[in-house]
């Protein structure tokens, strides 16, 4: 059965096709469309090679390499390659640290790894073949994991401690971010965040590389911690190699506590006018890719948010609607808006004293 998607006619074959990562594609092709330079990338994972054939095609590239390591998915891809005419595509049935370890390897504009599961097995070794500005593009499906749901798995995998709460997609992905930040600094690299979310079953990440000691260490001062307070609600983030706080510093619980992660920016501020109008103009007609795209880019970047049902529950209040919420502290002169990571949850500079403050005057007085 043959699929289309942008600019690329596929046939799925023996290889795993996911339409839904259609958004992780399209974003990486709009941001990549704002990136000067780009000349060349690899497929590192490339299954049916939708990926690389339409990077190829829609970023107009010299070259594209697509490996892929399952002979059968390599076979998809190969026909795949052919049929969309593609002279400057390179293919492999080779595994990404077997290509990455050869002895004068080449090196990449842009490298995109989207596995099954962890991307943490190919990260080490994907940045042998990058260079200063390299954009780094990963995604993760392992997202139990990331979220909590699998504690021990997390601290092997990432060395980290997840958050088991409605935290858990943005502490995930800030894990996820860390642990590449982590890598990069090992070979003096430090990150810079394009763009990054966290979308049905995955996360996606996209960083530039930028070369040297002093963007290295930046990078790594930017890891930290993020803490939760179960009884009053409180949820703050401190940046730095140990964890200072061990109760809350309102009510004097214990808390949960989550790290190391990254606490620096998710989203290039650059690019946040720009991006909304490259990703209407790479996906065509699909309005909900579009409008997640146009909401991410209006959201304030900054670590966490509150859950708004959970603090009415623990203030013994009935809910109330987060967009109510959020208007009452601009109008305060506050920053606050909704968050794509959870529903009914808010990001704001405002203070937790403050949050309850108006929603207990939402409560008795209305909107």
């Amino acid at each position: 059965m043959n699929y289309t998607e942008g600019s690329a006619t596929i046939a799925d074959g023996k290889a795993f096709i996911n339409p839904k990562a259609k958004l992780s594609r399209d974003a990486t092709i709009a941001y990549a469309r704002l990136q000067p330079g780009i000349k060349n990338a690899l497929d590192a994972t490339s299954a049916t090679g939708i990926r690389g054939i339409r990077y190829c095609k829609e970023l107009g590239l010299e070259e594209v390499t697509l490996l892929e390591i399952n002979k059968s998915s390599y076979g998809s891809l190969k026909s795949n390659v052919e049929s969309n005419s593609l002279k400057n595509a390179k293919h492999e049935n080779i595994s990404v640290q077997e290509f990455c370890n050869r002895e004068q390897p080449m090196k990449f504009d842009m490298i995109d790894v989207d596995p099954f599961g962890s991307p943490a097995p190919y990260m080490f070794d994907i940045l042998k073949v990058a260079h200063e500005n390299s954009i780094i593009a990963f995604t993760a499906t392992d997202t139990a994991v990331l979220c909590g749901a699998h504690l021990s798995a997390c601290i092997k995998t990432y060395d980290a401690v997840p958050m088991h709460n409605e935290l858990g997609h943005e502490a995930g992905i800030r894990i996820l971010i860390g642990f590449f930040a982590r890598l990069a600094a090992q070979f003096n690299y430090g990150v810079e965040l394009g763009l990054s979310f966290s979308y049905m079953h995955y996360m996606r990440a996209i960083v530039k590389l930028v070369k040297g000691s002093k963007a290295a260490l930046s990078s790594v001062k930017k890891l930290g911690f993020a803490y939760k307070c179960r009884k009053c609600g409180w949820v703050g983030s401190e940046q730095g190699p140990f964890t200072r706080i061990s109760r809350c510093p309102l009510c004097s619980s214990e808390i949960e506590t989550s790290g190391r992660m990254w606490l620096g920016s998710l989203i290039d501020d650059d690019l946040r006018p720009e991006l909304a109008k490259s990703m209407g103009e790479v996906m065509g007609s699909d309005k909900r890719e579009y409008k997640f795209m146009e909401s991410l880019a209006l959201e304030p970047d900054m670590p966490f948010y509150y859950s708004i049902p959970k603090l009415t529950k623990l203030m013994h209040l009935p809910s109330i609607s987060e967009l109510v919420l959020a208007k009452r502290l601009v109008e305060a002169g506050h920053v606050a808006s909704t968050t794509h990571f959870e529903k009914n949850c808010i990001k704001t500079d405002a203070t937790i004293e403050e949050i309850k403050a108006a929603i207990t005057s939402i409560s008795k007085n209305g909107a």
